[in-house]
């Protein structure tokens, strides 16, 4: 009854994933969102604009950075699905090692597109005015008022606080490149029709919700500014 229970909150968490990341205009508000903002905008031409509209290069590659990600995070809760059923209908290898190549696929393409959005944001100056606010954002108060993870909220603060948005950036990217190890790890045990070592599962899902959340308090303090 408690694996029967277990199971259908799984399926249920799935569908609304998937239901949510086929809706590509929610990409907007997840992933380190509105971060584009603390960037000059090259299209109106006036240096350290008081708007605060987002350089629109460095927000599409977020965007669609972002959406490669949650993408992957879907995919990473099929495997996870997979594995906790696995008691009752057992293994299907081969339809596995293809989500695991679905999963992957859509990590390597996260990780290009942050590579790009590096480079765009290193060779930007920021706008000064977003930055300021960043500085003076109350932090303590907005995380003790909306009950925020400590750990992963201080990281955040860390960077924004003194200024380095594209620090946040470098960060996602760099938690990418471990999921994708770790993907390509479980991938190699599948391939050899063995169970996944629950202790790479547990990582990976750890990993990519966290570097979810870490997205989504960029995205809710750039909404708060």
């Amino acid at each position: 009854m408690i694996k029967s229970k277990k199971q259908f909150i799984l399926i249920i968490l799935i569908f609304c994933i998937s239901i949510f990341l086929l809706n590509q205009k929610n990409y907007s508000y997840v992933s380190a969102n509105g971060s584009g903002q603390g960037y000059e905008d090259p299209g109106d031409g006036k240096a350290n604009c008081v708007s605060t509209k987002e350089n629109s290069i460095i927000a599409s590659y977020i965007e669609e950075g972002g959406g490669y990600f949650l993408n992957a995070l879907s995919n990473i809760m099929i495997i996870s699905n997979r594995i906790e059923m696995s008691n009752i209908n057992g293994i299907d290898y081969e339809e596995l090692e293809k989500i695991m190549d679905i999963a992957l696929e859509n990590i390597i393409n996260a990780k290009a597109t942050y590579s790009i959005l590096i480079q765009k944001a290193q060779a930007t100056p920021y706008n000064m005015i977003v930055i300021s606010k960043l500085k003076s954002f109350d932090y303590q108060f907005f995380m003790t008022d909306y009950s925020l993870n400590n750990d992963i909220f201080k990281e955040v603060e860390g960077y924004l606080k003194s200024g380095d948005i594209t620090g946040t950036f470098v960060r996602i990217y760099n938690s990418f490149i471990k999921i994708e190890g770790l993907l390509l790890s479980i991938k190699n045990e599948v391939s050899l029709n063995r169970v996944p070592t629950l202790a790479k599962i547990w990582e990976v899902n750890e990993d990519a919700s966290n570097t979810l959340i870490f997205g989504q308090y960029i995205t809710r303090i750039f909404y708060a500014l």
